[in-house]
C-alpha cells in the first residue's frame, strides 16, 4: 500500500501523453486493480470480522438481559416469599401475644394479663384519687361437679359461667379467669357501694342461666363472691386478700351469696 501513491503518478504521467503507451500502460492500471482488490479483500474481511463481533456482542447483551430478567424474577419470588414470611410471623406473633394473655378454655383474660390490667388501674386511680373495686367469684361445689360428671362436663361449666360473667358485666369492666374455678373482676371508677348491685346481678345471673345449651341440663351451678374496694396507698396483693377473705365468708355461710369485705 506504501508504493500506490507513486503507481497512481506513473499512470498519471502515462495518461498525459499526447498517445499513451497501451503496453505501458495495462500493466500499471493491471497493478493498481489488484492493489485495490486486495484492499476490498482486507476491507471485506474487517467489514465480516466487525459483524461477527457486533453480533457476538448483541448476542452477549441479550445473554445479559436474559439474565438480569431471571435474577430480577427470582428477586421477585423472595420478596414474595419474604412478604408471606412477614404475615406469617406477624400473625404468630399475635398468636402468641393472645395466647399469653388469654385463657384458651373460657376465652377471658388469664391471670397475667388481669394483674397487669390491676398494676395500670392502681396507678390511675392513685393519679387522679379515682377509685375501683375488685370481686373475687368461685363456683361453689366444682369438685362434685367434675367428680359426677367428669371433667369435659367441668370444662363446659366453667365455660358457661364465663359467658354468663361476660354478659353481665359494663362494657369497661374486666373479667378474667383468675385460676382453676376462680374468676376475678374489676369494676373501674367504682365504690364498694356501687359494685352491690353489680355484683348480685353477676350472682343471681349465674344461679338462674338455663345450662341446657351448654349440654349442662343436670347441673346446677352457683357462685360465691367477696368483693371490696381498693384503698389508696395500699398494694394490690392486700387488696385481693381483702376480697379472698369475703369469698372465704361467703363459702362459710352457705354459699351462693356475695360477701363485702
Amino acid at each position: 500500500m506504501s508504493d500506490t501513491p507513486d503507481l497512481e503518478a506513473r499512470i498519471e504521467a502515462a495518461l498525459r501523453g499526447e498517445a499513451p503507451d497501451v503496453g505501458e500502460l495495462l500493466p500499471l492500471l493491471q497493478a493498481l486493480f489488484d492493489r485495490y482488490r486486495t484492499q476490498q479483500r482486507l476491507l471485506d474481511r474487517l467489514t465480516h470480522i466487525s459483524d461477527q463481533f457486533q453480533r457476538a456482542e448483541r448476542d452477549r447483551g441479550d445473554s445479559y438481559a436474559e439474565n438480569y430478567q431471571r435474577k430480577v424474577r427470582q428477586i421477585e419470588k423472595i420478596v414474595r416469599i419474604s412478604d408471606q414470611y412477614q404475615v406469617m410471623l406477624r400473625e404468630l406473633n399475635e398468636r402468641l401475644h393472645t395466647i399469653s394473655i388469654q385463657d384458651e378454655l373460657t376465652g377471658l383474660p388469664n391471670r397475667r394479663f388481669m394483674q397487669e390490667r390491676l398494676t395500670q388501674e392502681i396507678a390511675l386511680v392513685t393519679r387522679t384519687s379515682g377509685r375501683f373495686c375488685i370481686a373475687l367469684a368461685d363456683i361453689d361445689r366444682f369438685k362434685a361437679i367434675n367428680d359426677t360428671h367428669g371433667h369435659a362436663v367441668g370444662d363446659a361449666a366453667l365455660a358457661a359461667v364465663a359467658d354468663i360473667l361476660r354478659a353481665n358485666l359494663r362494657e369497661y369492666d374486666v373479667c378474667a379467669r383468675w385460676g382453676g374455678e376462680e374468676f376475678l373482676m374489676l369494676f373501674p371508677g367504682c365504690n364498694v357501694d356501687d359494685a352491690a348491685p353489680l355484683v348480685e346481678r353477676i350472682r343471681q345471673g349465674i344461679g338462674e342461666a338455663r345450662l341446657s345449651e351448654a349440654g349442662l341440663e343436670d347441673v346446677s351451678i352457683t357462685i360465691s363472691l367477696g368483693y371490696t374496694e381498693f384503698q389508696l396507698g395500699e398494694s394490690l396483693d392486700a387488696t385481693l386478700r381483702r376480697a379472698d377473705d369475703g369469698l372465704y365468708r361467703a363459702k362459710a355461710e352457705g354459699r351462693n351469696r356475695a360477701i363485702r369485705a
